[in-house]
């Protein structure tokens, strides 16, 4: 009742959902014990732990995956280092004290990072797969540490049985997705009700098998979440448990906000350095060993931002080792109050993220160095096309135009799909599009059209921004902003998904090339195809 009313108010003024929970927590916390609230905390993490084995595919990130990490090492190791000496040395930790201090300033919320990446993700933006492949690979290291650990009535008694018993878990949910999900899959006869049912089963049933050898929770819903992980089938099994998880994330936040207690100066000052080493050590590093192997810079900030959190993995084993008499009340106090704002202010850094890219660019705050940005470009361009992204429909649209013979030059950001661009001959800047100089290697003001198949606003804002005579077609995956796109007088197409596709798209190439009448025309019907759409859809 509590997170309802905060949650109208910050929803009135546009605030994100995760502060109003945490603070309804704070309130309730006040008026509960803290032993029911740790129960409330771990019931959430073991559901949303479920929903990220679900949305794990280690297949879509190997594009990135030697350069994240690389990153997500060299970030594990300074910070670990730092983190691990201060507290031993400094705040007097003994040695498995520092070592789950150190836990906590490495690893990252998957919960908070990717949920906010996640129409980046669902885009296949190279940020986005760089913060997905890191956090998959701390999440990986907290798994084996929970498994190490066992249970909190078993914790550290037996860590080489605990290990069996949980990898024969995961190896189990790994056959069960090879072997069984198929077969059982076809049972529900395509019933969303029925798919739903059967992750929950599976969750249920794994969770048990936890319980029964001793294992952490947390295990055994990954290992479920991984069960049922399989393409397309993960993706009805997200969309069916939306609610679910939503309902698990605010007892998960609410909970965590009523931990929190009244800090001693100690929690404050472990607390202190914790949230240093996390919102800003943590970033910056891997912001720089990006940038080092050669990424822009704000493809490294982006990815460096996603990790600003402290883990809900950490969170369980600060949880699991507090309630074994392991961890001290002064590291709990901490981690808890740190998690809390860390995840609270990561909401907000994320919103305002493009503000303070260009705050940090501005004061020369991000580092520097050289870079192995690949530029192709046969030739002087002039009188071209430039084509933002080549996913699916760039790589058509871009055959098209040499069918036209058309000069042309790909803006592209991912490492893998630039290969294939070097491997065709073609020319392309591999490069972020927001930033001002990639437009000039581009030669923005002798191009005749721009074509965007990326369907991010921010993207068709800069674009539409461009100070350029050139047509522009764009991509939007909502009708009503395809409509405001539309307003611009350079904007003479939109592309939507749900009512065209590539190919019509590559159909009306030829004409745009060679025809100011035909350019207006396709303008027009197209404003008519998005009014009558939104008629009916409001109708």
């Amino acid at each position: 009742m509590a997170s309802s009313a905060i949650l109208l108010f910050t929803d009135y003024f546009n605030h994100p959902s995760i502060p109003a929970y945490i603070l309804a927590g704070i309130i309730v916390g006040r008026f509960f014990p803290q032993e029911e609230m740790l129960s409330f905390v771990q019931i959430g993490l073991a559901f949303l732990v479920f929903i990220f084995g679900v949305k794990m595919d280690p297949e879509r990130l190997r594009s990135v995956a030697k350069e994240s990490q690389i990153a997500g090492g060299i970030q594990i190791t300074v910070i670990g280092l730092i983190s691990l000496t201060a507290g031993y040395f400094l705040f007097n930790f003994n040695p498995i004290n520092s070592i789950l201090f150190t836990l906590s300033a490495v690893l990252s919320s998957t919960l908070v990072g990717l949920d906010i990446l996640e129409r980046e993700i669902h885009i296949n933006l190279t940020h986005a797969r760089l913060a997905e492949s890191i956090h998959l690979t701390q999440d990986v290291i907290a798994i084996l540490i929970l498994i190490g650990l066992g249970s909190v009535q078993t914790i550290l008694t037996n860590i080489p049985q605990n290990l069996y018993y949980g990898l024969m878990i995961i190896a189990a949910s790994l056959a069960f997705r090879q072997i069984l999900f198929d077969q059982l899959t076809k049972l529900t006869g395509g019933s969303r009700e029925l798919m739903m049912l059967l992750s929950i089963t599976v969750l249920s049933a794994f969770i048990g098998a936890a319980q029964y050898f001793n294992i952490s929770l947390a295990v055994g819903s990954f290992a479920a979440g991984l069960a049922v992980s399989k393409y397309p089938y993960n993706i009805e099994i997200l969309d069916t448990t939306g609610s679910l998880k939503d309902f698990f994330s605010a007892i998960f936040f609410v909970s965590l906000g009523a931990l929190i207690t009244t800090p001693t100066q100690k929690v404050l000052m472990v607390s202190a350095l914790l949230i240093a080493l996390t919102s800003i050590f943590k970033p910056y590093t891997v912001i720089t060993a990006l940038i080092l192997q050669g990424h822009n810079k704000r493809t490294s900030y982006l990815t460096g931002m996603s990790i600003d959190q402290v883990s809900e993995l950490a969170l369980i084993i600060a949880i699991q080792t507090h309630l074994a008499g392991i961890m001290n009340d002064v590291l709990f106090q901490a981690i808890i109050l740190t998690a809390t704002f860390s995840m609270l202010t990561s909401s907000y850094t994320q919103r305002h993220k493009e503000e303070i890219y260009r705050f940090m660019s501005k004061y020369d705050i991000l580092p520097d160095a050289e870079t192995t940005i690949r530029t192709r470009i046969d030739g002087k361009l002039e009188n071209h096309v430039i084509l933002v992204g080549y996913d699916t429909q760039g790589k058509r649209l871009a055959d098209k135009l040499k069918e036209e013979n058309q000069q042309f030059v790909v803006l592209e950001n991912d490492p893998e799909k630039v290969e294939e661009l070097h491997d065709n001959n073609d020319n392309y800047i591999f490069s972020d599009i927001m930033e001002d100089e990639t437009w000039q290697k581009a030669e923005i003001e002798e191009a005749k059209l721009i074509i965007s198949t990326i369907p991010l606003r921010s993207a068709s804002n800069k674009i539409t921004g461009l100070e350029t005579d050139a047509d522009i077609i764009l991509r939007s995956e909502e009708v009503k902003e395809a409509e405001k796109l539309l307003e611009n007088d350079k904007v003479i197409y939109v592309n939507i998904p749900d009512m065209t596709g590539a190919e019509l798209l590559s159909d009306h190439i030829e004409g745009i090339m060679e025809n100011v009448n035909y350019r207006e025309e396709l303008r027009r019907k197209n404003m008519l195809e998005l009014r009558k759409y939104l008629q009916s859809e409001e109708g």
